[in-house]
């Protein structure tokens, strides 16, 4: 059992709003007792995803990912949740993102927020996700507690 946090890369190294969702990713698998597990397409220093708080990297190899195709990313990463046992998927709240986590939920059955800008508050086998609303003027609480319940996928708002 793993928290999954999909990682891009720029220019040959991991972007800051990756780092940045691994950190939160860590927070969350502190929470539950479990590891963080970093995901990356291509080939970058992976060096500072250690110090961002991941346990693990997983380098996916594929001539199909090498223009991040939405369709094979998201079937690439399903194969590596249900494989690492994966309690919680994180993605950035970017294109990639927008475009990978839906799909993902929607394959995995999962529940899934865009934009928390917290950690979830675990109680029982629901998750409870702050996110902005209203252009950042307020903030609704969703309650993820989707019928598979080993499924979370939050896509991490992350600001400038």
């Amino acid at each position: 059992m793993s928290v999954l946090v999909y990682t891009e890369i720029a220019k040959g190294k991991i972007k800051k709003s990756s780092l940045e969702a691994v950190n939160y990713g860590s927070r969350i698998a502190a929470q539950l007792n479990t590891t963080t597990t970093a995901i990356v397409a291509g080939d970058a220093d992976i060096s500072d995803l250690g110090k961002a708080g991941a346990q693990k990297v997983l380098k996916l190899k594929n001539d199909k990912l090498a223009n991040l195709d939405g369709q094979y990313l998201t079937a690439a990463i399903e194969q590596v949740a249900t494989a690492e046992n994966s309690v919680i998927i994180i993605f950035s709240h970017d294109f990639t993102g927008k475009e990978v986590a839906p799909r993902l939920a929607a394959k995995l059955k999962a529940g899934i927020v865009a934009g928390a800008v917290d950690n979830p508050i675990v109680s029982g086998d629901s998750f409870t996700v702050k996110k902005n609303v209203f252009s950042g003027k307020a903030i609704a609480t969703y309650n993820i507690s989707s019928a598979k319940k080993n499924y979370f996928i939050i896509t991490q708002f992350i600001s400038g």
